[in-house]
């Protein structure tokens, strides 16, 4: 007689239960860690002086726009000061955003730059900071005028210094392409009125903020109803020159916020004479009515046979293309994740990262790691083209500083799939997927094992020195410590030009033992690797143990000691 088989629900619900509470660890410790922004940094006199010999005073912030004066013995103005911060707050460099100051002259023209905090790597910060001639490319711009210069970033610390690049444009006054239109321009500050509504709209008697479209405003009739939306091309069309200057466009939709009924000239720095000829063309003023902002975001002028306006051909395609561009981004507003989407500033980094990540599922779940030549292939890829041709290593450090302060998924998409997948690879599939299979310090390692006759066996107490390591880290962090996690791993040393002696130094040990004690740094060295064991799933058998225990009272005494210290 046959034993009925026995269910394995619970089997299955304690599996499910187990990677939940890892997970849940995880997510814990990024909330707990989490920053939402670097502490601002008071300025002094003493602070700016050596861009400023003659400072005597500075004046507070403004409001508007945080720059300070800078004042000599006689009251009068030498200078302009201003942070990066808070614009640059969520400008995720390779693991932190960067405030930098910047130095202007009495005409707001950029003099000299500093960086006075940053929570990105160090060694990347140090990198960029010997670079010179990176600050270099910002002096002479002026703030608040368009900036169409290209600017290089620094071999070596490329997501580094590109951050800090956009944060002083964005300080400077240029958005980025995919940002949100504010609701005030640098050229152009007047707000809508209420009597230039009127001049389309007669029966406009009053106008309040638009909760549904950025920039504009509902217009409202005698009963209170929205009979209108009345919005402008500015800020769009700040840097947007016609003949020899921007111009400013009223837009009038109906009172969906959908189709545009009519337009008005604002402002404009364009010459006087052929603004004069737009304005009293009402042919080119009506031509774009009852299109709505779909239709006029896609408008092809030449298909449409749209045609400027005689004598004025510059300053009124300046108008249409304006009247274009701001239908663009209010369409683009109204879907959130296609913002999101045209925000990722996809590079050639990433393209390999998803390459690299497709090999690691082939070796990984195929038969193909059971062939010694293809092996040792892609194990040598790994090794070129991950650690020093990439050179994104995932490590303690980038970890730490992206549970801070925020992933940089719009400028490094693909080294922010690598880590997800790395972190959760571990619980879904029960391999260490970017240990075996991405890991180029590991990869080297595969190839220097059992090369020589000598081979011993370590200390089996050496076994617990990772999980030791990612310990110290959780109280370096929580602490606030400021210590450089970069020196407890040897991911660095692949990035030469940035590496620190601490990196390149354990980088050597750790090859060196590995030669003879197989895969010597992975098993007792490694505090990253130590994390993606702590996060896997070992299948049925698997439990709730002791690194289970020793990992909650890790994020315990972590969280204490925050809480202790105020922190």
């Amino acid at each position: 007689m046959q034993r009925p088989a026995q269910s394995n629900t619970p089997s299955k619900l304690h599996g499910l239960a187990l990677r939940a509470f890892r997970l849940g660890l995880l997510v814990a410790v990024v909330m707990m860690l989490r920053q939402t922004s670097l502490p601002p940094v008071p300025l002094s006199v003493d602070r700016v002086r050596d861009m400023f010999p003659t400072a005597v005073t500075l004046d507070a912030p403004l409001v508007t726009n945080g720059t300070q004066t800078v004042r000599n013995a006689d009251g009068a103005i030498i200078g302009i000061v201003a942070q990066t911060a808070p614009e640059s707050d969520k400008i995720i460099g390779y693991s932190g955003p960067s405030n930098l100051l910047i130095a202007m002259d009495p005409q707001s023209v950029v003099i000299g730059l500093r960086v006075l905090r940053s929570a990105d790597t160090p060694d990347h910060v140090a990198e960029v900071v010997s670079q010179r001639s990176f600050f270099n490319q910002f002096k002479q711009l002026q703030m608040g005028r368009p900036i169409t210069k290209q600017i290089d970033g620094v071999t070596g610390a490329t997501l580094t210094s590109s951050a800090m690049a956009e944060g002083l444009m964005r300080k400077l006054g240029r958005k980025t392409p995919t940002a949100p239109v504010a609701d005030s321009s640098l050229r152009f500050p007047e707000p809508i009125t209420l009597e230039e509504v009127k001049a389309l709209e007669p029966a406009a008697a009053s106008l309040r903020k638009s909760n549904a479209m950025k920039g504009a405003l509902e217009v409202l009739d005698a009963a209170g109803k929205t009979i209108a939306v009345a919005t402008r091309t500015a800020p769009v069309t700040d840097a947007l020159v016609g003949y020899k200057g921007p111009t400013d466009t009223l837009m009038l939709l109906d009172a969906t916020g959908t189709t545009l009924r009519a337009i008005r000239l604002r402002k404009s720095y364009d010459t006087k004479r052929y603004v004069a000829y737009v304005t009293g063309d009402d042919y080119f003023l009506n031509l774009f009515n009852g299109k709505t902002l779909n239709q006029l975001a896609d408008l092809d002028f030449k298909e449409a046979k749209v045609e400027g306006v005689s004598g004025a051909t510059e300053t009124s395609w300046s108008v249409a293309e304006g009247l274009k561009r701001r239908a663009q981004t209010i369409v683009d507003e109204a879907s959130p994740a296609f913002i999101a989407f045209k925000s990722l500033r996809w590079r050639w980094q990433d393209t390999g990262h998803v390459i690299v990540l497709l090999s690691a599922l082939l070796m990984a779940f195929t038969k193909l790691r059971g062939i010694v030549w293809m092996r040792t292939l892609h194990h040598a890829a790994l090794v070129v083209y991950v650690g020093f041709v990439a050179g994104e290593l995932l490590s303690q450090a980038l970890f730490a500083g992206w549970a801070q302060h925020g992933t940089p998924w719009r400028n490094a998409p693909g080294l922010v799939l690598l880590g997800a997948v790395a972190l959760l690879a571990p619980v879904i599939t029960r391999r260490q997927l970017y240990c075996h299979h991405v890991c180029p310090h590991g990869a080297l390692q595969q190839l220097l094992m059992k090369r020589l006759p000598w081979q011993f066996t370590a200390p089996k107490w050496l076994e617990g020195l990772p999980m030791v390591l990612l310990a110290a880290v959780m109280f370096i962090v929580a602490a606030g410590l400021g210590f450089d996690l970069n020196a407890l791993e040897p991911f660095d040393a692949y990035v030469w030009r940035v590496a620190g002696i601490a990196s390149i130094a354990i980088a050597v040990v750790g090859l060196v033992a590995s030669m003879f004690i197989p895969m010597a740094y992975c098993r007792y060295g490694c505090p990253t690797g130590a994390l993606f064991k702590l996060l896997r799933y070992a299948g049925d058998q698997d439990r709730f143990g002791k690194r289970e225990w020793i990992a909650l009272a890790i994020v315990v005494a972590a969280a204490a000691w925050r809480w202790t210290h105020g922190a």
